[in-house]
């Protein structure tokens, strides 16, 4: 997670086991993201979004220096820029990906030559936005961040409260469309399929493949259906004492959490139960605590 400032819980000391683990998948990921890079969207021309597609555009014309010294260089003021203003681990963290990451385009380029598995451009895009999605999620999940243009969007949105996304989002499109002047256009375009599949798959990553949706039951007959659904699922359900806006009469609020596979079982609860209960049904991306990961199916 991205921390504009530091607060008390950003100062609480990290206990060794987790520096070690956040540390082994944000090697991991970088590995995946250089991967993808080198071997898919590299060597079929593709561009880049944010500081990678700069770096690429100053190695086109400077080519003295491999791409990875290049990514360095821009990362490097960047990081002195938003020190102040970043968490001291997300910083570290930040510093020791760049640092990696421009070691590894250095070097890997050699190795991975013979694995450039296909000069399909729509092929090389879309595994190539699987590999640098997959890596990138990797590295945000555990902490980290490749830099670039993560570290101008905190600022920025310090400054002028704009959303870290329209930052990304804004920036790698401008970055892309210079970029297609020098590379050319179609694959400009090829590349805007890899962001949005990169983007898709990181998104994946930092929220799970296995989200729950949590309800909200408004209705006169809260206590039964808080009964039935305890019985049948097995699910915890909140009840909350409400009142109608309109009407002024008692209401419960139910809340719950439910697996996908259960929903369509709790939906015909409450039918059978209230048919004129209000319900919202919302996608959850992730649950702490207590809840039961098995699915109970009901007939």
């Amino acid at each position: 997670m991205i921390h504009s400032k530091k607060t008390p819980a950003a100062t609480h000391k990290t206990p060794l086991k987790k520096h070690v683990r956040n540390i082994f998948f944000m090697i991991v990921g970088s590995f995946i993201v250089c991967s993808g890079f080198s071997i898919f969207i590299s060597p079929n021309s593709f561009l880049a979004g944010g500081v990678w597609g700069i770096s690429a555009i100053i190695h086109h014309y400077a080519n003295g220096l491999p791409m990875g010294v290049y990514l360095a260089m821009l990362n490097i003021p960047l990081i002195i820029w938003g020190w102040n203003k970043l968490n001291l681990r997300f910083a570290v963290y930040t510093v020791f990906v760049i640092l990696l990451q421009s070691s590894l385009l250095v070097v890997m380029p050699f190795y991975l030559q013979p694995l450039v598995y296909t000069t399909n451009p729509l092929l090389a895009c879309i595994f190539g936005g699987l590999l640098i999605g997959l890596g990138s999620g990797l590295i945000v999940k555990y902490h980290g961040s490749g830099g670039g243009m993560d570290i101008v969007g905190i600022i920025l949105k310090t400054r002028f409260d704009i959303s870290v996304g329209t930052i990304l989002l804004t920036a790698n499109a401008t970055v892309v469309f210079c970029a297609a002047f020098v590379f050319g256009f179609e694959p400009a375009m090829y590349t805007m399929v890899n962001l949005f599949i990169s983007s898709q798959v990181f998104t994946q990553v930092l929220e799970g493949f296995n989200r729950k949706r949590n309800m909200m039951i408004i209705s006169e007959k809260g206590a039964d259906i808080a009964q039935k659904l305890i019985r049948e699922l097995g699910r915890g359900v909140t009840i909350i004492k409400g009142e109608g806006g309109y009407t002024h009469r008692s209401k419960d609020v139910l809340f719950c959490v439910v697996s996908r596979f259960e929903l369509s079982a709790l939906k015909e609860i409450i039918a059978q139960m209230d048919p004129n209960a209000f319900v919202c049904i919302n996608e959850t991306y992730e649950v702490m605590g207590r809840f039961d990961k098995r699915a109970t199916f009901t007939d």
